[in-house]
C-alpha cells in the first residue's frame, strides 16, 4: 500500500489507476496520490487545459469556463 503524499492516507495504487485513466484513457498516474486527492487534482488540471486551449484558439470560446479556470 502507497502512502498520499497531500493527506497521508494509505491506498492501493492500482485502484487509483483505474479510476485515474476513466477520466483520460492513457494516463499518467504517478502512484503519489490517493484517489480523494489525485481525482479533483486533475479535474483541476483538465479544465485549466481546456481554459487555455480556448484562449489559444484551440478550442471553441467559452467566456465563462475561461473565466473560472484562468
Amino acid at each position: 500500500m502507497a502512502k498520499c503524499l497531500n493527506c497521508g492516507t494509505r491506498f492501493d495504487v492500482s485502484t487509483v489507476r483505474d479510476e485515474y485513466e476513466e477520466y483520460v484513457g492513457d494516463g499518467d498516474y504517478d502512484g503519489e496520490l490517493c484517489a480523494e486527492c489525485a481525482i479533483p487534482d486533475l479535474e483541476s488540471n483538465l479544465n485549466l487545459g481546456h481554459a487555455i486551449m480556448m484562449m489559444n484558439g484551440d478550442e471553441d470560446y467559452d467566456e465563462d469556463h475561461v473565466e473560472k479556470w484562468l
